[in-house]
């Protein structure tokens, strides 16, 4: 690989990183301003204060939550085995990008819908569910590296694997 090429991974993950924290930082937000305005309420309501829709609105987010964490997993593989054929960095960055919001689209989609089925229930259930899903965005720390590596063994050459190896190494040493 070029020394440019490692250079433009590295911003390049420095962008990737930008976008999983202000993510991160948005979830938080959003769990915050839910917990806040529901908090103070849910001693007041009581089990008959729930109507059909939302108890039905809350098990179709537990359905949400449950399917998109390894629906964003398999999206993530498949496009993995999509670039595997291209030797170019910006092609492959590109569609990480691409990747990374749609997976990051998906989880948001479901948190915000845990988020409401928390406040419209004022049930401490759905928290859990916001959990899972905040997990698994904390666990997606976003890496081209990480991204370019997993191609398929059979196609990739003792050559290629050195030079990825050799770019992780000298990914590692700048970041220290």
């Amino acid at each position: 690989m070029l020394r440019e090429d490692l250079i433009y991974i590295k911003k390049k993950n420095k962008f990737f990183t930008l976008i999983w924290l202000l993510l991160l930082l948005e979830l938080s937000v959003f769990f915050y301003v839910a917990y806040v305005f529901s908090v103070p309420d849910i001693p007041e309501k009581n089990i008959s204060y729930k109507s059909d829709f939302n108890i039905i609105f809350m098990y179709v987010s537990y359905i949400i939550v449950i399917a998109a964490v390894p629906f964003t997993y398999k999206i993530c593989e498949k496009r993995k085995k999509a670039v595997s054929d291209t030797d170019n960095i910006k092609i492959i960055s590109e569609k990480y990008l691409v990747t990374l919001l749609i997976i990051y689209s998906v989880s948001e989609f479901a948190a915000i819908m845990i988020l409401a089925a928390f406040y419209l229930n004022a049930t401490y259930e759905p928290l859990y569910m916001f959990g899972i899903i905040y997990i698994a965005v904390l666990l997606r720390k976003p890496s081209l590296a990480g991204f370019m590596k997993k191609k398929r063994n059979k196609d990739i050459s003792i050559t290629e694997k050195n030079n990825i190896r050799d770019t992780e190494n000298i990914l590692q040493e700048n970041e220290n």
